[in-house]
């Protein structure tokens, strides 16, 4: 996954996404992702990443809310290069 492709799914499918705490060491980039997009999010990540174990997530009633910065630090994604501070 790369910064750009990361980018563009975000905003072509106009996906909410914001960051918690930013002020904060443990800050978190959260993203709601609909079911009907999970198997691209999945695919876009990577094998290699979610043989680890998987992905924590919050379970909604029409979406998963996770935290994409672990994700980021992995692919060498800057996210601050996705949404201002």
């Amino acid at each position: 996954m790369t910064e750009l492709k990361l980018y563009k799914f975000l905003n072509d499918h106009e996906l909410e996404y914001h960051w918690q705490d930013y002020e904060k060491k443990d800050a978190e980039f959260l993203v709601w992702i609909p079911f009907y997009l999970l198997e691209e999010f999945t695919q876009m990540i990577g094998y290699n990443y979610l043989s680890e174990g998987g992905i924590e997530v919050l379970l909604q009633e029409s979406c998963i809310a996770l935290d994409i910065v672990d994700i980021a630090e992995y692919h060498d994604i800057e996210l601050e290069n996705i949404l201002s501070k």
